[in-house]
């Protein structure tokens, strides 16, 4: 049974409960023609119909596809994938560079990153996998992802295991993980570089708030458009008597019944002048 609490704050958002009965679509990746309906918002991306064979396919979710879309990841950039595991974004990011893109793909779970070297080798991904803090990493990278952990609201497949877990004590302590995440990953942005900054959760507190802090802790830390044709709504510049800064509209809110995915929110960020 849903939260009573996480009720309210879906209500607050326009959102209905009703969401987490509904089961999303899985789509692969594959750059010869299929006979298959088309993921309207990445060409090379076909939605699976209930009686396809996996096989050796790489089988996700298709909201996966808009923060590595919103990166522009080209085979010269040296990309860093924060908190990599399972390995979706890693996947994703190789096909859209051909697989000829430097990636370190990292994780601090023993447990996860085990899951992260199985696709990387199953796959010969060009990726190089590293456990460790991701607040520890060191180096320069033109283009990072961070998908964030997060309270994970938006998995509307998994709401068992996400109704025994969450409370807002637990997304006032994520929040603060997710803040020293995002400033050290900014840290690591080369001038000009790209930050893309992402979360499965509606939560304002690990989205909306998170990048806020960001803007205002980093004067060079700017939004940018994200160029990804798929329904959604913008970001929140207010919520609940907090004001945020309105370049957070650029921001996307991709709810589960825009195009039946799981729910998530991209943020994508530039650091310059």
């Amino acid at each position: 049974m849903i939260p009573s609490k996480l009720g309210e704050r879906l209500e607050k958002l326009g959102l209905s409960e009703s969401i987490y009965e509904q089961r999303t679509r899985k789509c692969i990746l594959s750059r010869t023609d299929m006979e298959m309906e088309k993921v309207p918002w990445y060409e090379s991306a076909y939605f699976l119909p209930d009686d396809f064979h996996k096989k050796d396919s790489f089988v996700f979710d298709p909201v996966s596809l808009v923060p590595c879309l919103a990166l522009d990841a080209k085979k010269e950039d040296k990309i860093l994938d924060i908190c990599a595991a399972p390995g979706t974004k890693t996947f994703i990011i190789s096909f859209l560079t051909r697989n000829e893109a430097y990636i370190i793909a990292n994780d601090i779970s023993r447990l996860r990153v085990k899951r992260l070297k199985g696709i990387v080798n199953k796959y010969d991904l060009s990726a190089e996998v590293l456990n460790m803090s991701g607040r520890k990493i060191a180096g320069s990278f033109n283009k990072i992802i961070l998908d964030a952990p997060c309270s994970g609201e938006g998995m509307v497949n998994k709401n068992k295991k996400l109704f025994d877990h969450w409370s807002e004590k637990r997304i006032r302590m994520i929040a603060k993980k997710q803040k020293k995440l995002i400033a050290h990953a900014f840290e690591l942005l080369e001038w000009g570089g790209t930050l893309v900054y992402s979360t499965c959760t509606f939560s304002t507190e690990e989205n909306e708030g998170v990048v806020d802090f960001l803007l205002s802790k980093y004067k060079d830390a700017k939004l940018a458009d994200i160029d990804v044709n798929i329904v959604h709504t913008q970001g929140l510049i207010d919520w609940d008597g907090k004001k945020y800064d309105n370049s957070l509209a650029k921001c996307f809110r991709i709810y589960p019944q825009h195009n039946n995915t799981s729910g998530f929110f991209v943020a994508k960020i530039s650091k310059g002048e």
